[in-house]
């Protein structure tokens, strides 16, 4: 990410952009005051909408995240095979295989929509349950999946990427999963770092948001979305790269072609 900074935000952000504007969209409308639902449903058309905004901002986010995944397995993978791939080339390759990408969003992150209801719709007794049972099952429903998207784009995979990315990660399933808490834990520091800093902005007194704080606020989430996420996908894809070393011996088939190729 530090070598190829541009090509991989610039990339990210053609994807996570719609995203943001989308979940911005969505904040105008779940904060509002709800006049019209208010007077028919009263308080309770309000809590539905906003729990219902959210829940669509939440399952936006995670869609975009995919298509983010998807986007720098095929620039770090060529990119590491010894090509020259462009922003360009990798979100044309991303957007031919759209529909599969939906297709396997849905049948690897069923779950987490799920979790995500739950979320939105918890009271604090609930929420108490949630952050206790939640976090454990998530990491390890993710690290059975966590290799989906690269296998899919760097294998030229259909609906078989999902049996193959969980054959690639079981062999070292607790290194996966290790892989996976590790970086969930950094990506939230750093999300709540950025999140936070028009909180921490109003702190020195030098600046107030008055009533305009919740957009501001709104935009800092969506900002740490743009640097969170290609970090989650751009290390995923480089330990798919890895896995592939160590199970398969990936770089003694690469230093073979290149010694056929130069050969011939």
């Amino acid at each position: 990410m530090q070598q190829h900074s541009r090509a991989v935000l610039v990339g990210s952000a053609l994807f996570l952009v719609p995203m943001v504007a989308f979940n911005l969209l969505l904040t105008v409308l779940a904060y509002n005051d709800f006049d019209a639902v208010d007077g028919v449903l009263g308080s309770r058309g309000y809590v539905g909408a906003e729990s219902g905004f959210t829940l669509l901002a939440l399952a936006t986010q995670s869609f975009s995240a995919h298509l983010v995944g998807a986007y720098t397995a095929v620039y770090l993978v060529r990119f590491q095979m010894g090509g020259n791939p462009t922003i360009r080339m990798a979100a044309v390759a991303v957007l031919r295989r759209l529909p599969l990408l939906v297709v396997t969003w849905v049948v690897t992150h069923w779950w987490a929509l799920l979790f995500q209801w739950w979320f939105v719709t918890s009271d604090i007794d609930g929420l108490v349950l949630f952050v206790l049972v939640v976090p454990p099952m998530a990491s390890l429903l993710s690290t059975v999946v966590l290799f989906t998207t690269p296998v899919m784009m760097a294998e030229n995979l259909k609906l078989a990427c999902v049996p193959r990315a969980w054959r690639l990660a079981k062999p070292r399933f607790a290194a996966c999963w290790a892989f996976v808490l590790a970086c969930g834990l950094l990506a939230s520091l750093l999300f709540v770092f950025i999140a936070w800093l028009p909180n921490l902005a109003e702190t020195t007194g030098l600046i107030t948001f008055g009533s305009y704080r919740w957009v501001v606020q709104g935009v800092a989430t969506q900002v740490a979305l743009l640097v969170v996420v290609p970090f989650i996908a751009i290390a995923t894809a480089q330990l798919y790269l890895q896995m592939r070393v160590h199970a398969e011996g990936l770089d003694i088939v690469l230093a073979a072609d290149r010694a056929f190729a130069a050969g011939t």
